[in-house]
């Protein structure tokens, strides 16, 4: 019983992060819709943060994390914390070589992919085009370090609920 209360409330613990993510997410939204109104730069900065947003979402963001704190959490209450931390290495390791490859391919057909009339912005103009690749190129570099730090702070999250032992 006390194995199935810790992973409920563990679940509840990243549900009301996610949640908190969101609504800091409208709030970016909210203050550059403000800043820009709607305008080119602003087409240009949502076209370009499209395909790398989705990477980290799908890959380290939100899915990984979620699933990596009660994964853990279990490895560590039956296997203790070497193990636990062997498992969060190897999970860190092939999460983040994923992400670079496939920011790599991303950042290497960026151009294709923005000016292509079935990509990201078919509709931009050439000096849009150049500038929405730019901005991938530079949003995948981010995405591949939050991505890893994402992972990070589901690992120090871990152990502060072990410690605590939720």
């Amino acid at each position: 019983m006390r194995k199935t209360s810790r992973i409920i409330r563990i679940s509840i613990l990243l549900a009301f992060f996610f949640g908190i993510d969101k609504v800091l997410g409208v709030f970016r939204q909210l203050i550059i819709g403000r800043q820009f109104g709607l305008s080119q730069e602003l087409d240009v900065f949502n076209a370009a943060n499209n395909l790398p947003d989705m990477l980290f979402a799908l890959i380290s963001g939100g899915a990984l994390a979620m699933a990596l704190i009660p994964v853990l959490s279990e490895v560590l209450s039956k296997k203790g914390q070497i193990t636990a931390w062997k498992v969060f290495s190897n999970i860190l390791n092939i999460a983040f070589i994923i992400t670079a490859s496939i920011s790599i391919i991303i950042a290497l057909l960026a151009e294709p992919l923005v000016n292509s009339q079935i990509g990201i912005a078919p509709g931009f103009t050439e000096e849009q085009q150049l500038l929405t690749a730019s901005l991938m190129r530079l949003n995948l570099i981010a995405t591949l370090l939050f991505s890893v730090s994402g992972l990070v702070m589901a690992g120090y999250r871990l152990t502060n609920i072990s410690c605590f032992q939720l």
